[in-house]
C-alpha cells in the first residue's frame, strides 16, 4: 500500500525570528489533495552533562509555553553553519559554565513528527571543565541544578521531568550506557537505523 504524499506547493503563513509555519498542499496516494500544517524550527541539541562521580548538571528555567519553570538538560539551537557537537559544547558552557572535553552522541530524534521538521541531537557530555570564556545568553534566566544521576532517574519515574529531550536522554543512558562510547551501532542524530 503506497503511503507517500507528493508536495504540490508550500505557502509560508508565518515567519518569525525562531520558526516558520507553512501550509503544504500535498497529493495523497489515492489522488486527492490534502493540506498539512507544518512548523519549521531550527535543529537543536541537548547535552546530558555527567561528572565522573555520577553528578548530573541540569538547568531550571521558565518556559513561557508551559507557564512554569521546568528542569531540563542544557540545550539550544544550532547556529547557521554550526555542527551539532559545536553547539552542544557551546550551550553546555553558556548554561552551566562547564565545557565537556568528551562529547559522545547518544541519539537523534524528530520531536513532533506529526507537524514539525525539528530534530534534536542528544549527547552525553563528560570530562566537564570550567570554561572561563563562557558567556550566558543574555535572554535566558536559568538556575543550575546538580544531583546524582540516580536521583534524576527517580524524578523521571515520578513524572516530575516533563521535557522530552531530558526524559529520552536519561532513559537512553540508563538503558544503553554502552551506547555513549560511540561504538554501539545505534543511529547518530539524523541518520537512519543501519
Amino acid at each position: 500500500m503506497p503511503l507517500d504524499e507528493t508536495l504540490i506547493r508550500t505557502t509560508v503563513v508565518y515567519e518569525g525570528r525562531y520558526l516558520r509555519a507553512e501550509e503544504r498542499t500535498v497529493r495523497l496516494p489515492d489522488g486527492r489533495e490534502g493540506r498539512r500544517e507544518i512548523v519549521v524550527p531550527p535543529d537543536a541539541v541537548g547535552v546530558l552533562p555527567l561528572a565522573d562521580d555520577g553528578t548530573v548538571y541540569l538547568v531550571r528555567q521558565y518556559r513561557t509555553a508551559l507557564q512554569r519553570a521546568i528542569l531540563e538538560i542544557p540545550a539550544g539551537i544550532l547556529e547557521p553553519g554550526e555542527a551539532p557537537d559545536e553547539t552542544a559544547r557551546r550551550e553546555c558552557a553558556e548554561e552551566i559554565g562547564l565545557r565537556p572535553a568528551r562529547l559522545d552522541p547518544l541519539f537523534g530524534y524528530y520531536h513532533s513528527v506529526g507537524f514539525s521538521t525539528g530534530r534534536i541531537h542528544v549527547f552525553l557530555g563528560r570530562d566537564l571543565r570550567p570554561d572561563p570564556h563562557a558567556r550566558p545568553d543574555g535572554t535566558e534566566n536559568i538556575e543550575v541544578v546538580t544531583m546524582p544521576f540516580d536521583d534524576l532517574v527517580e524524578l523521571v519515574r515520578r513524572g516530575e521531568i516533563v521535557d522530552s529531550k531530558t526524559l529520552l536522554a536519561v532513559m537512553w543512558y540508563r538503558t544503553f550506557p554502552s551506547s555513549a562510547t560511540g561504538e554501539s551501532g545505534f543511529p547518530v542524530a539524523g541518520e537512519g537505523a543501519r
